[in-house]
């Protein structure tokens, strides 16, 4: 008897075993505004940086070359920073001041470069806070 139940035990089929899954469905509440907010970011940004490598910038001096190429790729770096907002602990405050930040930086950086007009320049370092502070809200 002994020897028909080894047998048996090497011939028989494997158990097998019923395994639950759960499927986790995307909802609008799980962060989708981020990705739609960063895409806009994001397709501004190559707007900026195609314009800043193809458009009309002969009569520009380097220095404002530089000027809007420094704000388009603070807009692009920061634009790929939205997409991890959901992984914060307040999200919301690091998409603000992610989205706050960008648009003084990178707003006062294509208006110097694009005008010539240096009034404004001084909104690019509370931008440059705003952004700093942004990443220190991923830390909190």
């Amino acid at each position: 008897m002994d020897s028909l139940r080894a047998v048996y035990r090497f011939v028989s089929w494997p158990v097998t075993r019923v395994v639950e899954k759960t499927i986790e469905v995307p909802t609008k509440s799980s962060g989708g505004g981020y990705a739609k907010l960063a895409g806009v970011l994001g397709a501004t940004a190559i707007a900026a940086l195609a314009y800043s490598a193809h458009g009309k910038n002969a009569e520009k001096s380097e220095e404002r070359r530089h000027t809007f190429k420094s704000g388009a790729d603070i807009h692009i770096l920061h634009s790929l920073a939205l997409l991890g907002v959901r992984s914060s602990r307040f999200p919301q405050l690091t998409a603000s001041l992610l989205l706050t930040g960008t648009i003084l930086f990178s707003g006062t950086c294509y208006y110097t470069a694009l005008s010539n007009d240096n009034r404004f320049v001084r909104i690019a370092p509370i931008g440059g806070v705003t952004l700093i502070l942004a990443w220190l809200s991923f830390a909190l």
